[in-house]
């Protein structure tokens, strides 16, 4: 008796383990689409693609980080949504994001980026990102943080305007 109940506990527990959030329906979103995401996605919920509005956006967690913007040499309060949770929510994966303005400015960011857990900045110093100050979404990097990051090349995913994200095979 006792290992059957052992064995159910570990069934459970196991189960919960690979049970994903990626893995359940995501809704239409309800407001203006702020993001959009594509590639090697498990999750849509338009044809091919994975949109999200900003009430979408926060409902995946809020976090903030303290970071110098190296064009202005000033350090701000970044509010957002960790890159890391919008992947996981799509069942993103890949080896590179492709990250993309409305100014069509690109660049590849690889997966492991995400170590640094760069945020998708929705606000910067309390106050919401518009199209005029590098908003709606903005990825930062907690550069103050990780010597690693303070070069060109990660200055260079500082992608403000953002508004597609392209998962893509390693």
């Amino acid at each position: 008796m006792l290992r059957l109940t052992f064995l159910a506990f570990l069934v459970v527990f196991l189960g919960g383990l690979t049970s994903s959030h990626a893995l359940e329906p995501l809704p239409s979103a309800k407001g203006e689409i702020l993001l959009t995401v594509v590639g090697e996605i498990d999750v849509t919920n338009a044809p091919g693609r994975a949109e999200f509005d900003r009430a979408m956006l926060e409902a995946l967690g809020r976090k903030s980080l303290a970071a110098t913007f190296v064009i202005s040499g000033k350090k701000h309060r970044f509010e957002g949504v960790p890159l890391r949770a919008v992947l996981d929510r799509v069942g993103g994966r890949g080896g590179t994001i492709r990250a993309s303005a409305w100014n069509d400015y690109e660049v590849d960011i690889p997966w492991d980026d995400l170590k640094y857990d760069p945020l998708l900045a929705m606000s910067a110093d309390g106050e919401v990102l518009s199209l005029r100050d590098k908003g709606p979404l903005w990825i930062v990097y907690p550069r103050d943080d990780y010597s690693a990051l303070r070069d060109d090349i990660h200055d260079s995913r500082w992608v403000w305007q953002l508004n597609r994200l392209r998962v893509l095979r390693p």
